[in-house]
């Protein structure tokens, strides 16, 4: 579905256009406060919910929930009612409803082709034959069929039951547009290239459009047909695969009131892999997925998604919202603390938001006004911020109350780099990376500090600050390493350990740490990750065996002062099977076994282990521990947590 507004203005009497539209349930905004979680310790709470695959889950004491307690039904039933057109499926006529007079009614979910039918084209049909020539009339009319054989005497579609000459009534129906979907009767998901024997249903075209998203999740029952309108299913039976295919969550697929149970970073990473015509429409096509009423201003671009990201922070504590990670091209940049797409959000998938006291973070004219904990780095202007949210995974253990077990779920808390433009003004620094995971012990002892500060929505200042020195081949690295994850989860720390080394006894404030993913997990062959600090970087592999589980792994250390030489690595053809850009799979030898990944830090090893005697004499190489425990993130996919603790302190402030 694709809309576009013709050149009238919407209410141009009004200074700042979102006036005249007030977010439902913005009367549930409230003020808390935010306590740290121990973040990333399993739960031992009873079980209280029931995982799809049958499992009780075991929630830590600090559990998801829904943001802002906004309730599902309320935004359906305190909806404004619009008129609404609909097609009488005996006559073709189109007739007007409104409020509560609307009858029960299907909804046509499809993509926009070249031959669709206006609300004015509908108009002619009876002095113009050819407009029933036009695949967009044979579509509807199928529809109309389907409606008829299930009972439903109405049935309305976005081509011909809008007019779109009226800009108000465009942005009226809109805005209208998941409550339209949530109240019909039947959603036709008609998937026009999908051809018996031709093509797979998860390489329809239906599943990439922006506006399908909210048309899949909104009506309470979903069925999908092929190009000659045979059923291929329906949402609930089908919400394994389709969860595959989308990565939405399969409970807000088999239970659309859970919806707003998930993180705005959730439910933006349903919208990473989507495209509309329009620029804008990325926003507008969202409005519904948040609960959020606004006007459509097309030829606003981009900036109408963050004017959607600004909406939303006015009803919602969820610091999730700024968990989103910067495309690695962009790594080095500093930004914006709001995200520019919805592609940025396309790993937050396993991103929970806390049900604890949250702190209000208001805008103001200087920026996102956080009182926020606060941790300091031995790296010139940069600081760590301890977001609301927690990355989420999941294991299963046995219970002895449950035959079938449990699962168990850890959170790890997430932390974004900041960089200080003047005394009270940061910008989002995506170096070492958008967002970071500490090692459990290393806040306790650290210390953060409950600080004041505005997280600023202007970059035109950043190019007063330095670069660092790392930040030239920490570019290099980027551009040849994956856009997916490795699979593990890292997490930092620098400081003095215990003799048994897996205890951090002292903290360090970090330094110039970067982390990448050099290479991404597939099945039958090996990942690796990049994990620097302070002129040393672990290189860690996984070995993914035919069922993606991790069966083994290396990790080697080497000198590399500044990035200088795992920069360098990535034009040696010795190495290029360490780099996603290299395209090395499961079919290439030297990455398709673990004795061929063992051998690759042997090689480490041997040629870069003599510069590092120093080190090792001295105790100062970092400490890598590997959980036994392999954990599972919300699509089932394996995660490997590891830790890696850096234990030489930095001996100077870089870029002071």
């Amino acid at each position: 579905m694709s809309f576009s507004l013709l050149s009238q203005e919407l209410n141009p009497q009004l200074d700042d256009p979102d006036d005249q539209y007030s977010a439902s349930q913005s009367g549930l905004h409230k003020s808390h406060s935010f306590l740290p979680p121990q973040h990333s310790q399993e739960s031992s709470c009873l079980p209280f919910e029931h995982h799809p695959r049958g499992l009780p889950l075991v929630f830590s004491p600090w559990p998801p929930s829904p943001i802002s307690s906004l309730l599902f039904s309320s935004f359906v039933s305190n909806s404004r009612d619009p008129t609404m057109r609909l097609i009488d499926v005996n006559t073709l006529k189109l007739k007007e409803f409104f409020g509560s007079a609307i009858p029960p009614y299907a909804i046509l979910s499809h993509t926009w082709g070249d031959e669709e039918v206006t609300f004015q084209d509908w108009e002619r049909i009876d002095v113009d034959k050819s407009i029933k020539r036009k695949a967009g009339y044979v579509k509807i009319t199928g529809a109309c069929r389907r409606a008829q054989a299930d009972g439903l005497k109405y049935l309305w579609c976005d081509t011909n039951c809008i007019d779109k000459r009226s800009s108000a009534e465009l942005s009226e129906a809109i805005n209208s547009m998941f409550a339209w979907y949530y109240n019909s009767a039947l959603c036709y998901a008609y998937l026009a290239d999908v051809k018996s024997g031709e093509l797979k249903l998860a390489q329809s075209r239906w599943f990439t459009r922006g506006w399908t998203l909210q048309e899949l999740l909104a009506p309470c029952e979903v069925v999908l047909f092929d190009y000659r309108w045979s059923m291929l299913g329906n949402r609930g039976k089908l919400a394994a695969p389709l969860s595959d295919i989308t990565k939405i969550h399969i409970g807000a697929l088999k239970d659309r009131e859970t919806i707003r149970d998930y993180s705005i970073a959730q439910r933006m990473s349903w919208a990473s892999i989507r495209e509309t015509t329009r620029s804008e429409d990325v926003a507008y096509c969202l409005l519904g997925i948040f609960d959020i009423n606004m006007p459509l201003l097309y030829g606003e671009g981009v900036k109408a998604f963050n004017r959607l990201q600004r909406k939303i922070i006015k009803i919602s504590n969820d610091q999730s919202i700024l968990a989103w990670d910067s495309q690695p091209s962009d790594a080095h940049l500093l930004s914006s603390a709001l995200a520019p797409s919805p592609a940025e959000f396309r790993f937050c998938g396993s991103i929970v938001a806390s049900r604890d006291q949250q702190s209000a973070y208001p805008i103001t004219n200087l920026g996102i006004s956080m009182n926020i904990a606060l941790i300091k780095t031995y790296v010139g202007r940069r600081v760590l911020v301890g977001l609301n949210c927690a990355e989420e995974l999941r294991r299963e253990a046995p219970h002895s109350k449950f035959s079938s077990g449990v699962q168990l779920c850890r959170r790890f808390r997430v932390w974004i780099p900041l960089c200080q433009l003047n005394h009270h003004v940061y910008l989002r620094a995506h170096h070492p990376s958008s967002k970071i995971f500490l090692e459990n012990s290393y806040p306790i002892l650290e210390q953060p500090i409950p600080t004041d500060l505005f997280l600023s929505l202007d970059t035109s200042q950043a190019h007063t600050v330095r670069p660092l020195k790392n930040e030239g081949n920490a570019e290099i690295l980027h551009q040849h390493s994956s856009r997916s994850p490795s699979g593990v989860l890292v997490m930092v720390a620098s400081g003095n350990t215990a003799p048994d080394r897996c205890i951090l006894k002292e903290a360090y404030p970090l330094g110039d740490t970067v982390i990448i993913d050099m290479k991404c997990r597939g099945v039958g062959t090996s990942s690796h990750k990049l994990i620097s600090s302070s002129g040393l970087s672990v290189i860690f592999s996984v070995f993914w065996d035919s069922n993606g589980l991790p069966q083994d792994w290396q990790s080697t250390t080497i000198l590399d002062p500044s990035l200088n030489t795992s920069s360098s690595m990535t034009s040696q053809s010795e190495w290029s099977c360490l780099f996603d850009k290299s395209k090395h799979t499961a079919s290439t030898r030297c990455c398709n076994n673990v004795v061929a990944m063992r051998s690759i830090h042997e090689r480490l090893r041997k040629v870069f282990g003599k510069s590092l005697v120093a080190n090792i004499m001295e105790g100062k190489t970092p400490i890598v521990n590997v959980d036994s425990k392999v954990l599972k993130d919300s699509f089932e996919q394996p995660q490997l947590i590891i830790e890696i603790i850096f234990r030489e302190p930095p001996k100077f402030v870089y870029n002071a």
